[in-house]
């Protein structure tokens, strides 16, 4: 990413492509920003549209900010940009994209973007996860593709509940799985105190949304820098 702490990486999934939004979380500290297209964001409530209706509005976003810029293409193969429309996206700054992994054709494995894979479900044993390390991969590419995992594993009607010790133990189990650092987004309600612990185990990156940061520009800079702030005491600590 365009900048590289060493440790657990701050991204922040906006609940609108929003300018403002954007901006106030790079400005707050955030290492990436998450933009949406050809979904109703199951945590946020919002419909994103489709490349030729976000596309200048990305665009607008990848030059306001100073910070790395990725993309959650869609929820349906039928319905993701196509592979020119990926590379104009990652021409105008879009750098990595983030999708589960029974939405994702293989032809994304050739993009020029980083990938984040997201499973919608653990049950703590091998399952899913086992194939992580035996991906297609380019030559030339990185042995393993998938730059991230994104546990995005909480059920729906568990959103916005309490982190808990189980949660937890979840996530370490599942990061012994897969061969590629994990991605924790806050589907629970986890707290800058919860992060220290997410931190302490040496999870790869911290995905806050609209559940913990709201949906203002305001509360999502309040909220950036509040798990800034923890993020970076407990890396110095390291």
């Amino acid at each position: 990413m365009q900048r590289e702490p060493a440790g657990m990486k701050l991204i922040v999934s906006l609940p609108r492509n929003d300018i403002a939004m954007a901006t106030a979380a790079a400005g707050a500290g955030a290492d990436a920003i998450k933009l949406h297209m050809n979904v109703e964001h199951r945590a946020s409530g919002t419909r994103f549209g489709s490349f030729s209706e976000e596309v200048e509005t990305v665009r607008a976003i990848c030059n306001a900010v100073d910070c790395e810029v990725g993309l959650m293409p869609g929820a349906e193969i039928a319905s993701l940009p196509t592979r020119a429309e990926l590379d104009e996206l990652y021409g105008i700054g879009v750098s990595f994209v983030d999708i589960y992994t029974q939405h994702m054709p293989l032809w994304f494995l050739e993009l020029q973007q980083k990938l984040i894979v997201a499973f919608d479900g653990f049950d703590g044993f091998v399952e899913h996860a086992f194939f992580m390390s035996h991906v297609y991969w380019p030559r030339g590419a990185n042995r393993n593709r998938i730059f991230m995992v994104e546990a995005s594993i909480t059920k729906p009607e568990d959103y916005g509940k309490p982190f808990s010790y189980h949660d937890a133990r979840r996530l370490r189990i599942l990061q012994e799985y897969v061969d590629a650092p994990l991605l924790v987004p806050t589907q629970k309600h986890i707290t800058p105190e919860d992060a220290r612990w997410l931190v302490r185990v040496g999870t790869g990156g911290l995905m806050i949304g609209a559940i913990v940061a709201g949906r203002t520009a305001e509360s999502i800079a309040e909220a950036t820098r509040s798990y800034r702030r923890v993020i970076d005491e407990e890396l110095a600590t390291l």
